[in-house]
């Protein structure tokens, strides 16, 4: 089931997800990028309709005020053949939740707590592997391996 659910272009629902500081839970989404046989280039994302810094969301993709880079879905927006949406706008940044994680990380989730929303097509992980590698967070030890992978999509 892991297998099938963590694949590229996947978006995928964590019911209770366990923040790393080990303080808290709740449901967040995560985009695979990428993945081989021991890991996976995962964004972790929650959807969110607060605009604390007050950064323009009317246009779809990425933007970039001063020297932060974010990609913008506004709320109804159709991203896939499953005609997923999310209710609420979501602003994706590229601060600490850009990851290669271990697959076997994963195994401490319920398989019943990781779900398939969306298969994203490549379009949509190329434009948001660009704006990704805008940002100075990423870390530079996995940025070689993002570009690589955008330049296959």
């Amino acid at each position: 089931m892991l297998e099938e659910i963590l694949q590229q272009g996947h978006l995928v629902l964590i019911e209770d997800y366990q923040f790393q500081d080990g303080n808290d839970s709740k449901d967040k989404f995560l985009i695979v990028i990428n993945r081989n046989n021991e890991f996976a280039y995962i964004i972790h994302t929650l959807t969110t309709s607060q605009n604390k810094l007050n950064l323009p969301s009317d246009n779809f993709g990425c933007s970039v005020v001063g020297n932060i880079p974010y990609f913008f879905i506004q709320k109804g927006i159709e991203l896939g053949k499953n005609k997923f949406s999310f209710n609420k706008d979501t602003f994706i940044f590229f601060r600490n939740n850009v990851r290669k994680e271990s697959l076997s990380s994963f195994l401490k989730y319920n398989e019943n707590n990781l779900i398939l929303k969306e298969k994203l097509p490549n379009s949509f992980l190329k434009r948001l592997l660009k704006c990704m590698l805008k940002s100075d967070f990423i870390d530079l030890n996995i940025e070689t391996e993002l570009i690589a992978i955008k330049e296959q999509l």
